[in-house]
């Protein structure tokens, strides 16, 4: 006597032969769950939240999403391939985002990206750009007022009288010119230049003089010239160029403009600045403020000093600062903007892959170059923070060892605590990534479609999980590596793929038993999906480890319909019994029928039937052999009489299958 029972239920292994397969591994594994051994449909894919309006998409040309807000839910869709990581300043309440893969990369607050739908419906290009112009610098001329000299002191001092407010402080310079002698000092001795002394009013000051007169004198009659802020001495000349910035209305300074040429000027002397710029010649900039900066040493290249702010608008600034009024150093000398769409300066394309690190740092890539934000800088992208390797970039995926680089060639893990001190390694495997959507984030680890099957990286270790299932062969003919969207769905792999004709996907389930090192896979690891529609994004919200996707203009829950399931298909492997023989009977134990169940003798389908309800009763409807219907008490059905070497059983059904048993009597299924 000869009897298969079947009550725990894996999933697929193409390389395997039929009649090689583990007892409970599968021929074919379409739409059914398998993770607690029982035979599950695969529920149906179900529009989230329709109430609140954002269940349909725009066009059917997006494929990209992104869930921005729960309460309400809100949702950015995108037309191309893009990548969305959320603000990493801790206490942002402005709900920014950043993202890439776009015409240049690009971030929001709520105020900007929720408008109106669809959202984003605004935007900004991440980083500030450098003004292009250098400021052109001038000394301004002294300013001249009538004057006169209301008291001269041959033995002291000189009051001057200005005919309108001469806004001059103590300590700055005045050149007296013009004047006749008076007051017993000599035309020499009152023309020249003086530090003022005193500020009695608005319209006076007095200066010291160590002329030779004797006692003071007035003399309103002489009106000459007084000049303000005029020449000190020599000794007090120094050098100085200046620059100046572009700051974002969200206080986003970036880096300077060239420096303007050299001048010779001194503390008391004013610098008129010109040809500031009042905008940018890149679009989507949200500037606001400019801010200028001088150097201290004489020197274009040495440190520059925060000298004033002012509107984006204004194109001329005079300074009239003394060093020792010069605040700090230019913070964001080095503050570029990520590759963008000046293909002059990026011909590999602007930066995307956008993603987000420990330590609030963001990074990105574009040709063969990873890009680092600074710390909770998202807008500042050093250059002295890439990292440029031998082979071109896919994709790049973050992990607690490190960022994983997925190239043409062969990976990389990336690591280091700030953006200075990232080292790439690269790692001893010929396993590519061919397709940037195919890489998912597994927590320690990285999967990607690779050209041999799906492969994982952690840390330094690179391996083909899918290796001991399906051969490179199976692998490229049935799965199309190269058009995979990849997904993490509660703590599995979700892949789509189109063949070019048509669209498939799988589950990969890769909880993996470790021992040491080596590896086994749950006997649940692999099974098919029948995609009716091409997927073209998805989203896995991290708050509830649920997968959304794009299913034609609409957002649906990744089997999120609770009451709707998929009819699923699975097949047996190829029981081989001691000697040929013949099977009598078959039973299907399910939660509910109808359960359609097929009987394969040496490969041929020799009973095709499905097993119904009617009361408390079984009806059973066949096809092969042509028979009518029958009445039974139990789901078993009699097979047809003849004789094989091979035996393989299937069911197809939308209800949960418990058992599965090929048996030559009836009295030997009821006693397994």
């Amino acid at each position: 006597m000869a009897y298969y029972k079947l009550i725990t239920f894996g999933g697929l292994a193409p390389r395997i032969s039929p009649r090689l397969l583990g007892d409970t591994l599968a021929q074919t594994a379409t739409d059914v769950n398998l993770e607690n051994g029982r035979l599950v449909p695969v529920k149906d894919n179900s529009t989230t939240n329709p109430s609140s309006g954002v269940s349909t998409l725009a066009s059917t040309t997006k494929n990209a999403i992104f869930k921005y807000t729960d309460d309400p839910e809100r949702w950015l869709q995108f037309e191309d391939d893009v990548n969305v990581v959320r603000g990493p300043v801790p206490g942002d309440t402005n709900d920014t985002i950043y993202w890439s893969g776009e015409a240049f990369p690009k971030m929001g607050r709520s105020s900007d990206v929720l408008g109106s739908a669809p959202y984003p419906s605004g935007f900004y290009r991440l980083g500030i750009p450098a003004p292009t112009a250098a400021p052109t610098v001038a000394l301004v001329a002294p300013t001249t007022i009538n004057a006169t000299i209301t008291t001269a002191s041959g033995t002291g001092t000189i009051t001057v009288t200005t005919a309108s407010d001469h806004n001059a402080a103590v300590d700055d310079y005045i050149t007296l010119a013009g004047f006749s002698a008076t007051g017993g000092l000599t035309a020499d001795e009152i023309n020249g230049d003086y530090k003022i002394k005193t500020v009695p009013s608005s319209t006076t000051l007095t200066v010291a003089t160590n002329g030779s007169g004797s006692s003071a004198t007035t003399s309103s009659s002489v009106t000459n010239g007084a000049s303000f802020n005029g020449p000190s001495d020599a000794e007090l000349d120094f050098e100085t160029s200046y620059v100046y910035t572009f700051v974002s209305a969200y206080g986003e300074e970036g880096p300077p403009s060239p420096a303007s040429t050299v001048i010779t000027t001194d503390d008391n002397q004013s610098v008129a600045l010109s040809g500031l710029e009042t905008s940018s010649a890149k679009s989507n900039t949200n500037l606001s403020k400019k801010r200028i900066y001088r150097s201290n040493t004489g020197s274009n290249t040495t440190d520059f000093q925060f000298v004033a702010e002012v509107n984006l608008n204004v194109a001329t600034y005079t300074d009239t600062s003394n060093n020792r009024d010069l605040a700090e150093v230019i913070p964001s000398t080095f503050h570029i903007a990520p590759p963008d769409d000046d293909t002059s300066l990026y011909p590999d394309g602007p930066m995307k892959g956008l993603v987000s690190l420990p330590n609030g740092i963001l990074a990105g890539f574009t040709g063969k170059r990873i890009c680092f934000s600074e710390p909770f800088l998202p807008y500042a992208w050093p250059a002295s923070n890439r990292i440029t390797i031998e082979e071109e970039i896919v994709g790049i995926a973050v992990t607690s060892n490190g960022v994983v680089v997925g190239t043409k060639a062969t990976p990389y893990l990336v690591t280091g605590t700030e953006p200075r001190s990232m080292a790439a390694i690269r790692i001893d495997s010929s396993e590519a990534c061919l397709n940037k959507n195919s890489m998912v984030d597994m927590g320690d680890y990285v999967i990607y479609a690779g050209p041999d099957g799906l492969v994982a990286v952690e840390g330094t270790r690179v391996s083909v999980i899918t290796e001991s299932l399906i051969t490179p062969s199976q692998w490229q003919a049935s799965y199309y590596p190269s058009t995979i969207r990849g997904f993490l769905w509660e703590g599995r792999y979700v892949g789509f793929f189109s063949t070019g004709s048509g669209y498939g996907g799988f589950i990969f389930d890769p909880r993996l038993v470790r021992q040491g090192t080596s590896r086994s896979l749950s006997p649940a690891a692999l099974v098919n999906l029948d995609a009716s529609g091409e997927i073209r994004g998805g989203h896995t919200d991290p708050d509830d480890s649920q997968l959304y996707l794009i299913i034609s203009n609409a957002i649906k829950k990744f089997q999120g319909d609770s009451s709707t399931n998929l009819t699923f298909n699975w097949k047996s492997k190829e029981f081989v019994p001691p000697a040929p023989m013949s099977m009598g009977f078959a039973k299907v134990q399910a939660e509910s029928y109808p359960v359609r169940v097929k009987v394969y003798g040496d490969g041929s389908v020799i009973y095709n039937a499905v097993i119904a309800t009617s009361g408390s009763a079984f009806t059973v409807t066949g096809t092969t052999p042509s028979f009518s219907s029958t009445t039974i008490t139990e789901p078993i059905v009699r097979l047809p009489a003849s004789v094989h070497k091979t035996f393989a059983v299937e069911v197809e059904g939308a209800t949960v299958v418990d058992e599965i048993c090929l048996g030559q009597s009836i009295d030997e299924l009821k006693q397994i």
